[in-house]
């Protein structure tokens, strides 16, 4: 079924998804959120009502948001569970908006599809060229006497992510501009290809009175070439837990006439999230699925690895949490990502790392520039003077013996297999 603008369809069940696709060009960053806004006031009733990069759904689930972006063609899921909303929810409003200075008419498509059980049930074009603002409403999920309806909108707003948000009743906060660069240190040139481990081979909430909506930041880091380095400071007296996300395209994904696909065939990449960690006291630790050695996140090194994705089919990527309470014991941890399996390829994986820290802006970092390389150093997180200063690397090596080399941690390495 298309829909025009306007257009509205009956859920056919409590459990749908929406698919919003675009193909943005560079230097343009394209964000999807989504609003839960109460029946009798249509705003927010605080930040757990506001689903965006940086809060990814609702405690309960009932509205989860997925992210797969790689310029030019960006795709983002979001999954909405009527029966799970709280009762005093009667919409939920899809948004886009682009950074400064982008307008809509910069899109070279924009589409939203309707699905549930996995079928299309509704899909609807925007024509960008029309479109002069820099946000956009592209749909509502909504109950009318009862029950859940949805409707196309395609409605432009003047204004980016901020004013938009505000006009949905989030109080949004300001931020710093990251500080200036900070090189990385210099390669060592020592040789070897081995791999670390055992045997290895190469490497429902009720509901409550509605209460002011508190400040939330939106503004996402980005930390790439220009901006490579940035301070983070603790929220009262503390860092809580840090969370390091890594995701990449999946093999099973809707790309599949990307040119890795193509290349690839079924061959699915299985990408592995990892850590070596310096503690202040001298000792040194890492943390990799490979070789089981996932880490504690309760005592040292105070890192835990949660799981092991093999074949990025898990919605959620891997991820690696780090106590923050416990900052003061660490002296400095390199976050890095392998292929132990696929053909090594960054720029086709669209890997990309996001780090989230409570009470902060997210910072992402991509890893897709190239090299053919197995291993890649994404970011290391150095503790100055009790603060963590996060600085991008994004370094490409044989494996993660040379990994440590250049950064001298000085792990035994023997061949291993997970």
């Amino acid at each position: 079924m298309q829909l025009i603008a306007g257009a509205n369809t009956v859920l056919p069940t409590t459990s749908v998804e929406l698919v919003i696709r675009a193909r943005v060009p560079q230097a343009i960053d394209l964000d999807i959120t989504a609003y839960l806004l109460a029946q009798t006031t249509q705003k927010v009733r605080g930040d757990a009502d506001m689903i965006f990069y940086g809060q990814t759904h609702t405690p309960n689930q009932s509205i989860q948001l997925f992210e797969s972006s790689s310029q030019p063609d960006y795709l983002t899921r979001i999954r909405i569970n009527t029966a799970q909303l709280d009762s005093v929810i009667g919409k939920i409003a899809i948004c886009a908006t682009l950074s400064e200075p982008a307008h809509i008419r910069d899109l070279q498509r924009l589409s939203i599809d309707l699905l549930s059980d996995g079928h299309v049930v509704a899909t609807s074009e925007i024509n960008t060229q029309s479109k002069t603002e820099k946000a956009l409403i592209l749909a509502e999920v909504y109950n009318h006497n009862g029950r859940w309806k949805y409707r196309f909108v395609d409605q432009g707003f003047n204004g980016g992510l901020k004013p938009l948000a505000e006009n949905f009743g989030v109080d949004v906060a300001d931020t710093q501009t990251p500080p200036n660069p900070i090189a990385p240190p210099s390669a060592n040139s020592s040789s070897s290809q081995n791999v670390f481990g055992q045997p290895t081979r190469s490497a429902t909430p009720t509901a409550q009175p509605t209460p002011p909506p508190s400040s939330i930041n939106l503004s996402k880091i980005r930390l790439d070439k220009p901006n490579s380095s940035i301070n983070l400071t603790k929220h009262n007296g503390s860092f809580g837990k840090i969370q390091v996300n890594l995701n990449w395209n999946r093999s099973g994904g809707d790309r599949g006439k990307s040119f890795f696909r193509k290349l690839s065939a079924s061959q699915s990449v299985d990408l592995d999230l990892g850590a070596m960690i310096e503690m202040q006291n001298g000792t040194n630790h890492i943390i990799q699925a490979l070789g089981n050695r996932f880490g504690s996140y309760e005592k040292s090194p105070y890192a835990e690895l949660q799981g092991d994705d093999r074949t990025g089919s898990s919605l959620n990527g891997e991820n690696l949490w780090i106590n923050g309470e416990h900052w003061d014991q660490v002296k400095r941890i390199v976050i890095y990502t392998y292929i132990y399996e696929g053909a090594a390829n960054w720029a086709a994986t669209d890997a990309i790392v996001n780090i989230q820290l409570p009470n902060q802006p997210p910072i992402e970092v991509p890893v897709n520039e190239g090299g053919y390389l197995s291993t890649c150093a994404i970011v290391e997180l150095r503790n100055v003077g009790g603060q963590i200063q996060a600085n991008r690397q994004v370094q490409y090596f044989d494996d993660q013996q040379k990994l440590d080399e250049h950064y001298g941690f000085g792990f035994r390495w023997t061949v291993g297999r997970k």
